[in-house]
């Protein structure tokens, strides 16, 4: 094998190691209430589910009004029957604008968080 063969297949196993690594980390597929809507009627629950299975301790739903003031929420719970879902009850609701915040770690140790907003008339 020459030099510029063996430079060619490392340059593929990095780039194919790379883009590995790049698809290992836990991503939201679908939120309810979805970010950014506005609905006429507040949520009774958040439900989040994602591309990989969660690791339940590390999985939590926090929830702030429009003045960042956090709203207590009961433990956040993840779906026995799928377990890439997880889920917080709300309280009652008033109108105006949420933010939805989330943090969960895959069964592979990779930590994830991430946050959104819905509106509430």
């Amino acid at each position: 094998m020459n030099t510029r063969n063996i430079i060619l297949a490392l340059s593929l196993a990095i780039g194919g190691l790379t883009a590995n690594l790049a698809q290992a980390h836990v991503k939201i597929d679908t939120a309810e209430p979805k970010a950014d809507s506005e609905l006429s009627a507040a949520p009774k629950q958040i439900r989040l589910h994602f591309n990989e299975t969660l690791e339940p301790a590390f999985s939590k739903i926090t929830l702030f009004d429009a003045k960042s003031a956090a709203i207590k929420l009961p433990k956040t719970v993840i779906d026995k029957a799928d377990i890439k879902t997880m889920s917080a009850q709300l309280p009652a609701l008033r109108a105006g604008q949420y933010l939805v915040r989330w943090s969960t770690m895959s069964r592979d140790g990779h930590k994830v968080k991430g946050e959104y907003r819905f509106n509430v008339k």
